[in-house]
């Protein structure tokens, strides 16, 4: 799944005209911090389907950002409701604390804006990612979601937290088992990414040969002594530039 082929539209000028708007800062800045962002969320939506716990977190996060007004209003950097469900699509993606202050760092070296200002942002960009992913696989995602049998007194509200909770209790839905039903969901993800979809395993070799490339390669610098370049897994596997 390139998850950043469907995220990368939300470069587009007018988000980051509301973002300059809303932070004060010149457009070229605020296209510099989505620039850099773009490829962070991508690569943790990608990491995060590996699971069956996260692939339910991200099905519910999209159910709930499709549905958010403040993203109709266009009111999405001064809105307190996309503030919190960033906040908590951040939570879920990143962890921790550490990991999101260490994103913010990050961001705010390859952008040039201050990394207070970058802490502030992160939550708003993080919705606007996710709308931009639910918008692009809902077509798709709705096959699977109409699967989904009545739950009664067990539905938790949408049909999105719906199929979230009976993928975490390794259950199947109508026409898909249990085993087939998250590799329907993860497939409709990486459909409307515009992307052959890929199995758990083929993401799992290809997370592991990016570590483990970035491992041998420390190994060797310390080795020869040379200049130690701060490369990370994403580098090494070709999906990131590097700093």
């Amino acid at each position: 799944m390139r998850t950043h082929d469907a995220l990368a539209p939300l470069q587009a000028g007018a988000l980051a005209e509301q973002l300059a708007a809303a932070w004060t800062m010149a457009p070229a800045r605020a296209e510099g911090v989505l620039r850099a962002c773009i490829p962070e969320f991508a690569w943790r939506v990608e990491t995060a389907v590996l699971s069956r716990g996260g692939l339910a977190d991200l099905v519910e996060a999209l159910g709930s950002v499709d549905r958010a007004a403040y993203l109709k209003a266009g009111g999405l950097f001064g809105d307190e409701a996309a503030r919190r469900d960033g906040e908590e699509i951040l939570a879920r993606l990143l962890a921790t604390k550490d990991a999101s202050r260490a994103l913010a760092a990050r961001v705010a070296r390859r952008s040039g804006v201050d990394a207070a200002q970058i802490v502030g942002i992160l939550p708003h960009l993080a919705v606007a990612a996710l709308a931009g992913l639910a918008l692009s696989s809902n077509a798709r995602l709705s096959g699977v979601l109409a699967q989904v049998p009545p739950l009664g007194r067990l539905s938790r509200g949408s049909p999105h937290a719906d199929l979230a909770g009976i993928l975490r209790r390794r259950c199947g839905a109508g026409v898909y088992s249990p085993r087939a039903l998250p590799r329907a969901v993860r497939g409709a993800i990486a459909g409307g990414a515009a992307s052959r979809g890929r199995s758990t395993a083929v993401w799992y070799v290809r997370f592991m040969i990016g570590h483990s490339a970035a491992r041998l390669l420390r190994m060797v610098v310390h080795r020869l002594q040379l200049p130690v370049i701060n490369l990370d897994r994403r580098q090494i596997a070709g999906t990131e530039e590097p700093p």
